[in-house]
């Protein structure tokens, strides 16, 4: 089998941006003002909170079965 040619500079820069982008909002988040306010034992489960209500609702036939 022929080696893959890989990606174009144009992908490898979009790649490199786009991990710039997630390590910058990232620090956002966890740098964010509100999470002084959460008391030290309880960060963890407010942080857990917040990512499982970001995630999508289940819809349809999903939600019926759960």
């Amino acid at each position: 089998m022929p080696d893959s040619p890989g990606w174009s500079d144009e992908q490898k820069a979009t790649v490199d941006r786009m991990w710039a982008d997630l390590r910058e909002l990232a620090n956002a988040v966890v740098d964010h003002p509100h999470w002084k306010s959460v008391p030290f034992d309880g960060l963890v489960k407010s942080r857990m909170q917040l990512k499982r209500e970001a995630l999508p609702t289940e819809t349809g036939e999903a939600a019926e079965a759960a």
